[in-house]
């Protein structure tokens, strides 16, 4: 009975301290302990500005939080702009809303490993039925920490050999979808071997801006887009710079389990 009991003890006690090794090892790889915040007053409040003064609602430009809009699952924001007027016979004028949606939203966002962003993705939905949306990469711009701009470079498949040479802008359609991704230029530099250009660096640091005062835990990606009607008529470009800005916010470090993370204060 007794040897029973003691190989009964041993076997919970080799038990207990394989969980505890378990949960340090699933501790290990959740890495989630920053979080990246939107700026979405700000960003609202920017844009309404903007519309105002070119004659437009300031209700036309809205921040949804996560779970509205077709980019639902973190912040975005909502374009609502007139169409223009259809040139067919009132008869055969399509009875639908004279107001399009257009989305725009940068990633990541949230939770993020304490790890370095290589690239913040842009996406735009179009939801409009007469309106191009046209993105201009060249005249954005990202900035970290210090407010210190520097030009936008899109991701592009094989990337050119020089980066001086002007981007090409992106136009998004009625009924299409824009996901790509960018970094700033200082990000890039050339291979000592082959001179291919390559990004060397990323656009986010997140590990070494974690551990700055809050101020300097900021960063932003500025879009210049044009909102631009190709047919119909009574209708007028939007001009938009859109400040999509960020602020790194540390998380104190759990444990995977709740009991190792009671065990570990002891």
């Amino acid at each position: 009975m007794e040897t029973d009991f003691l190989i009964l003890t041993v076997y919970f006690i080799c038990m207990g301290y394989v969980v505890y090794k378990m949960a340090l090892s699933i501790e290990e790889e959740l890495e989630d302990q920053v979080v990246l915040v939107p700026d979405a007053a700000g960003l609202e409040s920017t844009v309404r500005s903007q519309l105002v003064r070119q004659g437009f609602a300031e209700t036309a430009a809205a921040v949804l939080q996560p779970g509205a809009g077709a980019l639902g699952k973190v912040v975005s924001l909502q374009l609502t702009v007139p169409e223009p007027r259809s040139l067919a016979a009132p008869e055969d004028r399509p009875d639908e809303p004279d107001e399009g949606q257009i989305m725009v939203q940068v990633l990541p966002q949230g939770p993020h490993p304490l790890q370095s962003v290589n690239g913040l993705t842009v996406q735009v939905v179009n939801q409009s039925r007469a309106v191009q949306v046209i993105v201009d990469w060249d005249r954005s711009s990202i900035s970290r920490m210090t407010n210190e701009i520097r030009r936008v470079i899109r991701h592009t498949p094989g990337m050119r050999l020089d980066l001086a040479v002007p981007q090409v802008s992106s136009v998004v359609n009625p009924n299409q979808y824009l996901s790509t991704v960018v970094a700033s230029e200082d990000c890039f530099g050339r291979s000592a071997d082959s001179q291919v250009l390559q990004q060397a660096t990323p656009v986010v640091d997140i590990p070494k801006m974690a551990n700055l005062k809050g101020p300097l835990r900021n960063y932003s990606l500025d879009l210049v887009v044009q909102l631009t009607p190709f047919s119909g008529r009574g209708g007028r470009p939007i001009m938009l710079l859109l400040p999509f800005r960020f602020a790194i916010e540390p998380l104190p470090a759990k444990a995977a389990i709740p009991l190792v993370n009671w065990i570990l204060k002891r």
